[in-house]
């Protein structure tokens, strides 16, 4: 019998559930991403199968985790009802609810002192990543109302998972916090929609006037967004990058592939815009050059 065996029957007799399942089938898998539990339900028992990270490390604590979702399926305590359940394909609803009911779980498993490989702050990252639309201190203060409460049902974690503020008052969401701002981007960013962030309209056109100075005058360049900014690329090097600041400035870091120093001008309304085109310019011929002889 291998140790993960072992560990079940073990679980199992701690958690008094042998009389309730039948069988538990181990399957390995090589990362403890992966790690997982279904259920066959019969009339009188459960078969459960446990995907288990073929790893030693925490692996009592990360087989008693899983079993504890069996443990509430169980218990008449919970009400476990799978027709109340998300479809996976509710994907941001199903996240939530995956990760407040694995809060449930692990909290559980802090409390009873057993080493976990999903302790406290990992549990509370994930959950601040699962709740896309909410402030970091929105997504903690929920999260230490849920990892504190000591019995929760079913029920409870799909009302919270179609809306988290049902668990405790968080307040108003602030548009402007920085996480929210870069969720925003990581999820919908473009060159426009950078540009729209510059409220000054002197600064918004010269913006403008850059990058249509930079499609003119550097042949096959590349302009392309990410969430924080706009690149300006030639092959696969990026001369330059452009950073709106809050509002009304533009910061413009060009990167000499010789010095490998990059220098960043910050765009104002009274700045000498031919000398930034003409740097612009210089940078690119210096990336040409270099990567004509490669």
């Amino acid at each position: 019998m291998d140790k993960a065996a072992v560990v079940v029957e073990d679980v199992l007799a701690s958690l008094r559930m042998r009389d309730s399942v039948r069988q538990v089938y181990t399957e390995e898998t090589d990362s403890p991403w992966n790690e997982k539990v279904l259920i066959k339900r019969k009339k009188e028992y459960l078969d459960v199968k446990i995907t288990v990270w073929n790893e030693n490390m925490y692996l009592y604590g990360r087989v008693h985790r899983l079993l504890l979702y069996i443990y509430d399926i169980l218990s008449p305590s919970f009400q476990y009802d799978s027709q109340r359940a998300p479809k996976e394909d509710e994907a941001g609803v199903w996240e939530l609810y995956s990760q407040i009911w694995g809060i449930y779980v692990d909290s559980r498993v802090e409390r009873t002192h057993i080493p976990n490989f999903y302790d406290r702050c990992l549990r509370s990252n994930l959950f601040a990543e699962a709740l896309q639309e909410f402030e970091w201190k929105q997504s903690f203060t929920l999260f230490d109302v849920l990892w504190a409460k000591e019995l929760l049902t079913h029920a409870e974690i799909v009302q919270y998972a179609h809306d988290p503020g049902a668990a405790a008052p968080i307040g108003t969401l602030d548009p402007d916090a920085p996480e929210v701002k870069i969720r925003s981007f990581l999820k919908d960013h473009s060159v426009k929609k950078h540009l729209e962030g510059l409220t000054s309209d002197v600064v918004n056109r010269m913006a403008h006037d850059i990058l249509n100075f930079t499609m003119y005058h550097c042949k096959d360049v590349l302009i392309t967004s990410s969430y924080y900014g706009i690149h300006l690329g030639y092959k696969d090097t990026t001369f330059a990058e452009m950073v709106v600041k809050a509002g009304n400035l533009l910061l413009l870091t060009l990167r000499d592939p010789r010095t490998h120093v990059p220098t960043t001008v910050t765009v104002t309304e009274t700045t000498d815009l031919e000398a930034v085109q003409s740097r612009i310019k210089e940078v690119f011929f210096v990336h040409f050059l270099d990567l004509q002889s490669v």
